[in-house]
């Protein structure tokens, strides 16, 4: 998914704030500046899973190496098949609960991998 979040690479970015209430999740990203930069106010994003099914967040030190394996490109991106889906498949009754079709898609920042399974696509708005 092609954002306005990808004007850089995702370790421009950090996680602000992070809410999640009733399936509703917001997240707050924010740019990270330089010294040079302090002087103008920083981007600030919100991202929002509007039915989110399942959410995991990870250091972005804690993956292992096919992280990216089926992952369109972007900050904010989709998986086309993922092991968390299968998780989700096959050991827990999400599948059997959850309204039309689960995707998971993650939000990439310098210090947080945010994973979510939702049947929504998100919502990126900016609040600069």
């Amino acid at each position: 998914m092609k954002t306005e979040l990808d004007i850089y690479n995702y370790q421009k970015w950090f996680l602000e704030n992070f809410q999640y209430r009733d399936r509703l999740l917001t997240l707050t990203v924010e740019e990270m500046l330089s010294k040079e930069e302090q002087l103008r106010e920083p981007k600030r994003y919100l991202v929002v899973f509007s039915f989110t099914v399942m959410f995991q967040v990870y250091d972005e030190c804690d993956h292992r190496n096919d992280f990216h394996a089926d992952r369109q490109k972007g900050v904010l991106a989709k998986y086309n098949a993922s092991r968390l889906l299968e998780h989700a498949r096959s050991d827990t009754i999400i599948f059997d609960t959850a309204v039309g079709s689960l995707e998971h898609w993650s939000l990439m920042t310098t210090n947080e991998f945010v994973h979510v399974l939702t049947n929504e696509p998100p919502k990126v708005i900016n609040v600069t």
